[in-house]
């Protein structure tokens, strides 16, 4: 979840501060990753000196613990372990973060000089077992799953993270998603707007890899029925979709690039792996999708490696 309702300037002489606050909700099936996902944005490991994120801080015990997760499992070649399905939309774990941008690449003047303009994007993300997308398509009248529509009517934006190589599972995830959809249009009676980012991870596998300046064009040669269903949303008025690639252990080498990561485990359910060198851990693409659904903009700097 994360967590877009107000936006806030103050002015201090020629300095101007912009404040994003927003509330999203995160969705995704069991082997998406996103925890790890949230767990690799809260250390942000050896980031890039041009890049346009300054810091990521951790807000509450729960980002902190985030941090904990990613020092002391992912660095050591350890797998996360499952979120915990039983957990109530109440005890649901609520990680927040404050993400800084650098001013020169602030939002909606990425000319301005660094003094000048500061971005802070302040975002909560509830971390919801995968299993809740799954029952989507089996458990519709489940006390726990009405909960988390609920909770999801909180957000005006709505991460779907995909891991990029469950292409097989496209049919499954587009039922899923529009029965998600439907569900949430049926129980909003405000009728709100919402913000759609389809985040396909683990784009350092190289078929995923050299596509990841395509973002659309990836999602809609590996998940064509759920990028129509995206699109048939987007034309109805329900909101507005975009589409982003992301890696949570990022790559070793420039010149030859090869995953910083081991796979353990590849079948039609995803590829599981954990970290190979914790040394030289990069990321990408990660606060590319927040920006957006924040700010309703692309931020090119961000969706650079």
């Amino acid at each position: 979840m994360l967590d877009w309702l107000t936006k806030r300037k103050t002015t201090q002489g020629t300095s101007e501060a912009i404040q994003s606050n927003g509330v999203l909700r995160v969705i995704g099936d069991r082997a998406s990753g996103k925890t790890t996902y949230m767990a690799s944005l809260a250390r942000w490991p050896n980031a890039e000196p041009s890049s346009p994120v300054q810091n990521v801080t951790p807000v509450n015990e729960e980002g902190e613990e985030l941090i904990a997760k990613a020092q002391n499992i992912l660095e050591q070649g350890l797998e996360l372990e499952p979120t915990d399905l039983n957990a109530s939309a109440i005890d649901v774990k609520d990680y927040t973060l404050s993400i800084a941008l650098k001013g020169q690449f602030s939002w909606k003047n990425p000319k301005a000089s660094a003094p000048s303009q500061l971005v802070t994007l302040n975002i909560s993300c509830k971390d919801y077992a995968g299993e809740f997308f799954t029952d989507l398509l089996y458990q519709a009248g489940d006390s726990r799953l009405q909960d988390y529509l609920e909770d999801c009517l909180q957000a005006t934006g709505i991460m779907f993270l995909i891991d990029g190589t469950t292409h097989r599972k496209d049919s499954e995830y587009a039922n899923g998603l529009d029965k998600f959809l439907m569900a949430l249009d049926r129980t909003d009676i405000g009728a709100e707007k919402r913000r759609v980012g389809l985040v396909m991870t683990k784009c350092e596998q190289p078929e995923l890899w050299i596509k990841r300046h395509q973002p659309r064009e990836l999602a809609a040669a590996r998940f064509p029925q759920v990028n129509r269903r995206l699109q048939s949303w987007q034309q109805m008025g329900a909101g507005s979709v975009e589409f982003f690639t992301t890696s949570a252990f990022g790559m070793l080498g420039t010149r030859y690039p090869e995953p910083n990561s081991k796979r353990i485990n590849r079948d039609r359910n995803g590829t599981t792996s954990v970290l190979k060198d914790p040394k030289r851990w990069r990321p990408f693409g990660l606060v590319a999708p927040i920006y957006w659904l924040c700010t309703g903009d692309r931020h090119k700097e961000l969706d650079k490696d």
